[in-house]
């Protein structure tokens, strides 16, 4: 596995908000998410030197960072990325975690199954039709491409015990929502809508209609609390 970087925080989003996680943030990915705000200025992913400018990073030292979780003394081991089911090994190294007797949550934009990790916690984040605001056509190609997620998702959900964490960017994408609810059924309980944004501002701003789907769909919705905390910035 090659890793851009290892930190402790608190998990910012999801069904294990507020929770002290180790985190293991992966370098690659297949999409290029971009989304277009109001005044037609694009926001691209929040870590874009795992996607849009992919760093090397360095190979994972499993009994190194084993050790490292240990001394912590933090419970949950969260995988991220990145997409880290691209992750040569990855299989392994979640094992040895659960072996070790830690929770481990993986983050995926699932568009891609693992076999052989079905204790593993899924936090699925499918990136809907408003992600397509690519700069270029070569990034729009690829994230056409790549973005197929519903065979993926219907794997992990029949396998893994999950949440689907949808990333909200206008009122018009609880549309696609509630198709894709209906299409792969998934239960009102398991989904998280959350407000895009990379700012504490347009998460203050977009926060108040996503409330507004979750009560009138019976959803959950999830806050961003790294960005609140400490804008759009490593480590957090």
């Amino acid at each position: 596995m090659n890793v851009a970087e290892e930190f402790i925080s608190i998990q910012g989003e999801g069904k294990y908000l507020r929770t002290p996680s180790y985190f293991i943030r992966t370098t690659g990915c297949n999409l290029r998410c971009s989304w277009m705000n109001a005044d037609e200025s694009r926001t691209i992913c929040d870590t874009p030197y795992t996607s849009f400018e992919p760093e090397k990073g360095y190979a994972l030292d499993l009994e190194r960072t084993i050790r490292a979780v240990r001394k912590s003394d933090v419970q949950p081991v969260v995988v991220t990325g990145g997409e880290p089911t691209l992750q040569p090994n990855l299989g392994q190294a979640v094992q040895r975690f659960i072996q070790e007797g830690y929770f481990v949550t993986l983050e995926t934009n699932s568009t891609v199954y693992i076999h052989g990790i079905e204790q593993v916690f899924i936090s699925a984040s499918p990136k809907l039709q408003s992600s397509y605001a690519a700069q270029s056509r070569r990034l729009l190609k690829m994230h056409s491409r790549n973005n197929h997620f519903k065979a993926s998702l219907r794997q992990w959900m029949q396998t893994n015990p999950y949440q689907v964490k949808f990333v909200i960017n206008t009122e018009e994408d609880i549309h696609e929502i509630l198709r894709l609810q209906e299409e792969l059924h998934i239960p009102s309980k398991q989904i998280y809508l959350m407000p895009h944004g990379v700012d504490a501002e347009t998460l203050r701003q977009r926060g108040s209609f996503v409330f507004d789907m979750c009560l009138k769909n019976r959803f959950n919705f999830t806050q961003r609390l790294h960005i609140n905390f400490f804008g759009n910035t490593r480590g957090t």
